[in-house]
């Protein structure tokens, strides 16, 4: 295989190298909080991330606070049953902020079944180790933009209730497919999930005020041969047509949940978390 040729692996895997295996995304955000599972490569591609983006330690970190508070707020809501699309890399987690999936509906409802899902193979193997023991959870390998064929899964069938509402996960997820991929994803999860379903969003985003960094961002992804897609709030609410989108909107990922309102369209000038980042809770019609 040639230096330019491409791995595929959900946009994710860019080209292979000459001094290792090609960088995947799950690893460089490994190294960038702080972990020990990525290669040359990897490191690589990442310290040049940082290059023109510094931000994006501080936001790998802020955006697992994000999914802990989400998924406690989902179970709070009365959701047992949460499908963690493309959760990429376990993580060391125990501190209360910063929570696995099924670790942070936990604080909530003693009973959950939560399936973490990934096509990557080394990030599925990591997932599937560490929850050998668990009996309420599962990973598996497995194209997220297929969800008829996810759900059909045998892990899936055994821990989910189809006839129950289950809580989706796309966090950091969309970026890295084109519109139809990520229209076709959303759109499955809305006609496969049940009545009553939710799906939760992260997105890498554009028109802000970190506008410029982000495209830097994602040139430096392109060089890699990584196709990276930020969007607006607008682009995003678009692809969610068919979802009712929940207060307070898509909104920067630091303030969703901050009870702030309609007044978390508009970041405070002192915030740095997750200034190019959006989130949005949807749900499907029961």
């Amino acid at each position: 295989m040639s230096r330019t040729d491409l791995v595929v692996a959900t946009g994710r895997t860019g080209r292979r190298t000459a001094d290792g295996p090609a960088p995947h995304v799950s690893r460089v955000l490994d190294y960038l909080s702080g972990g020990s599972d990525y290669s040359g490569p990897d490191k690589e591609l990442a310290v040049q991330l940082l290059g023109v983006a510094p931000r994006l330690r501080e936001e790998v970190r802020a955006h697992r606070r994000h999914t802990t508070r989400v998924v406690k707020w989902l179970a709070r809501e009365g959701y047992t049953q949460f499908l963690d699309l493309g959760c990429g890399w376990p993580y060391d987690s125990g501190q209360d902020e910063v929570l696995h999936t099924h670790d942070a509906a936990r604080t909530v409802h003693e009973r959950v079944s939560t399936v973490y899902v990934d096509n990557f193979g080394p990030a599925h193997s990591r997932a599937e180790m560490s929850l050998t023991n668990d009996p309420g959870a599962a990973a598996v390998r497995a194209d997220a933009c297929d969800v008829a064929a996810l759900l059909a899964a045998a892990p899936v069938r055994a821990r989910f209730d189809m006839e129950r509402p289950i809580a989706a996960l796309a966090h950091g997820l969309l970026e890295w497919q084109d519109d139809h991929q990520a229209l076709d994803l959303v759109n499955g999860l809305h006609a496969h999930l049940p009545p009553g379903s939710a799906v939760s969003v992260t997105h890498t985003a554009t028109s802000t005020q970190d506008e410029r960094s982000v495209l830097a961002e994602r040139y430096v992804y392109a060089a890699s041969g990584i196709a990276h897609h930020p969007r607006s709030a607008g682009h995003i609410r678009a692809l969610l047509g068919r979802w009712t989108v929940q207060s307070p909107g898509v909104v920067p990922t630091g303030l969703w949940g901050s009870g702030y309102g309609m007044f978390a369209q508009r970041l405070p000038d002192n915030a740095h978390d997750f200034r190019a980042s959006l989130a949005a809770v949807a749900l499907k019609s029961a």
